[in-house]
């Protein structure tokens, strides 16, 4: 199904590329995927979404769904390869197009691809998007000597802040007592807004799509005016809004590794109840991706405050969806390089500026037939209009952000593992204990009962009893020609049903019916899916067999 559809592990794809590899996925999946989009940028670029469901179950949105999507940090293009991964063996692995039978997955392989395109041409360190702040003596990021990236400018100076690493000549170092220099001042390459000759500042909005959705939201955080207002957040937003049968998901980004479990918002601590259970499916990930399971308040040095995060997708997805949904961080430069959570979290700032960048560049030369990363661009002279002779070049961002390539099979293929896992822990409803009575003249008594066997409540975690996503289990006779329900309700509703078939709830109907009638009893529910049964209404059926009744075999 996916012969002649490769994951490039060579380096990050650009649009253009990621488009490519979509449609050629959608035209060799023989049905089994459908291309979409979540929305247009202002960049004229569309979200893709990929619907992956067997077309031989019913339709995608009648079934539990499974959502990931990556990249919402221009700089973190690792989680568009690594859902690339998933989408791949969606197609291709047997035990996951099983999978698709039951549940329909929904990938977003690059929520904000304006800014993974400029990441990709400028190498600028731009968040998710970025607008003009305009200050006095503000630096605006441009590219101006024409090679296409905007780096870093220097310029030597007595008083300058920086040295030359003695160790190695590419790096910029904080200055140390006793230092003969050359000291530098260094700046993001560009122009000078209002420059009077004082200290430079930056003058960049930066725009964080993990902190626009409306869960803890703070405007002092974030310079967007509403939870929203990016039209990339709001397009996530509406589609998830729209799709009530998504239950559980993964958010693709490229950090520190680790998968996180959201860790509360001010006033509103995760539930105990759902702390159990973010735990127990975060182990599983744990053992089949390789990554460390950490609430998402400890991501971060041990010293400092607990990692609030205010308007962060994951929040969203389980304060207001009740969703189960984790954040994987996938790697960095540093972890590329050997450099793992133990060693990166509590290490002091002198230390990850000297030995880290020397390391990581270490890494790049070691590996440089392979390695299309551009950590160090040479540097050049350049007249500055303002500023007067400087340098343009230096260590880009992506030396510290960027995954090295041919690490994302191997690192993908074990986030593949535990989304397949996860999705697998789906609500699934059952019909069993069948038992039809015959209590007069085309008078019959039925009786059942309905539980849900999957791993996962029907309202997944305790805050989707309040989600405006939450439904009740639905049970109801279709009714057929010449049948007339004599009593007990056409259908009953379940506010929620425990996981694992205990949670089970008896049903029964009286009806009139011709003898020989066939009646079907339907249960439904958004996390639960479908699921049928169909009665001969000419004599008893079923059994009343207690361990039947116990253990919800069917009838």
């Amino acid at each position: 199904m996916t012969e002649g559809i490769q994951v490039a592990y060579t380096h990050y794809p650009n649009y253009e590329e990621l488009t490519s590899f979509m449609r050629a996925c959608e035209k060799a999946s023989g049905g089994w995927m459908r291309l979409s989009s979540l929305g247009t940028t202002g960049g004229g670029r569309e979200m893709w979404l990929a619907t992956f469901s067997d077309p031989a179950s019913d339709v995608p949105e009648s079934k539990p769904a499974y959502y990931v999507q990556a990249n919402a940090h221009s700089h973190e293009m690792c989680g568009t390869v690594a859902a690339m991964h998933l989408m791949q063996a969606l197609l291709a692995d047997a035990e996951a197009r099983r999978l698709l039978a039951e549940t329909t997955f929904y990938v977003a392989p690059r929520v904000n691809p304006d800014g993974a395109e400029h990441a990709l041409i400028t190498h600028y360190p731009n968040r998710s998007r970025m607008g003009p702040a305009r200050k006095r003596n503000g630096v605006m990021p441009q590219d101006l000597n024409g090679d296409g990236m905007i780096v870093n400018m220097r310029w030597e100076d007595p008083a300058g802040p920086l040295a030359v690493d003695p160790e190695d000549e590419r790096l910029l170092v904080p200055r140390r007592a006793g230092d003969r220099g050359p000291f530098y001042f260094q700046c993001t390459e560009g122009l000078i807004h209002e420059y009077d000759g004082g200290p430079l500042v930056e003058s960049v909005e930066r725009f964080d799509f993990n902190r626009n959705y409306p869960a803890g939201w703070d405007h002092t955080i974030e310079p967007s005016r509403y939870p929203f207002e990016q039209p990339e957040t709001r397009a996530i937003g509406e589609f998830l809004y729209s799709h009530p049968n998504v239950f559980a998901g993964l958010d693709y980004h490229g950090g520190t590794p680790g998968i996180l479990y959201p860790g509360g918002i001010p006033g509103q601590d995760v539930r105990e109840a759902d702390l159990e259970i973010f735990l127990e499916i975060g182990r599983m990930g744990e053992q089949l991706s390789g990554l460390r399971l950490m609430n998402s308040r400890d991501y971060r040095a041990s010293w400092r405050n607990p990692c609030i995060l205010p308007g962060s997708f994951s929040d969203f997805a389980y304060h207001l969806l009740g969703i189960s949904l984790y954040t994987v961080e996938i790697g960095w430069g540093w972890s590329s390089a050997g450099l793992g959570p133990d060693e990166t979290f509590d290490a002091p700032e002198e230390i990850k500026e000297r030995e880290f960048m020397r390391r990581i560049l270490k890494f790049h030369d070691d590996h440089a037939d392979t390695d299309t990363r551009v950590p160090f661009v040479p540097w050049e002279d350049f007249d500055h209009p303002q500023l007067g002779r400087v340098q343009i070049g230096g260590i880009t961002y992506g030396a510290k952000a960027h995954v090295y390539p041919p690490h994302l099979e191997e690192l993908s293929a074990g986030i593949t593992r535990f989304a397949l896992a996860h999705a697998a822990h789906h609500p699934q409803l059952a019909l069993s204990g069948f038992e039809v009575v015959s209590i007069g003249p085309n008078l019959y008594r039925i009786r059942a009962r309905v539980s849900n066997v999957g791993d996962l409540n029907t309202n997944v975690m305790s805050t989707g009893l309040a989600s405006p996503h939450h439904a009740p289990v639905t049970i109801g006779l279709d009714r057929a020609e010449g049948v007339e329900i004599l009593s007990r309700p056409a259908s009953y509703e379940v506010a929620s049903l425990g996981r694992g078939g205990a949670d089970y709830r008896p049903l029964e109907w009286f009806v009139a019916a011709p003898s020989g009638t066939r009646l079907t009893v339907r249960a439904s529910h958004p996390h639960g899916g479908v699921v049928v049964r169909t009665l001969d209404l000419r004599d008893k059926v079923g059994s009343r067999n207690p361990l039947d009744m116990l253990f919800g075999r069917d009838g």
